[in-house]
């Protein structure tokens, strides 16, 4: 599974738009655990804004 982060970051006098990947998560995380983490990881930086998504595979044979 994956979880994709998007967030705007203000640089001066742009906001630039930036979004991050985080692969290879352990399909037993919650949607709970997932936005815990994502709030964590936008807490570490000065954000505008975030949004994120969660990212699942599945094999179509």
């Amino acid at each position: 599974m994956k979880l994709k982060i998007k967030f705007e970051v203000n640089n001066g006098q742009e906001v630039k738009k930036l979004s991050r990947t985080f692969s290879n998560l352990d399909k037993a995380l919650t949607n709970e655990e997932l936005k815990n983490f994502a709030s964590a990881y936008i807490a570490l930086s000065e954000v505008e804004s975030y949004s994120f998504e969660k990212i699942t595979e599945e094999k179509i044979n």
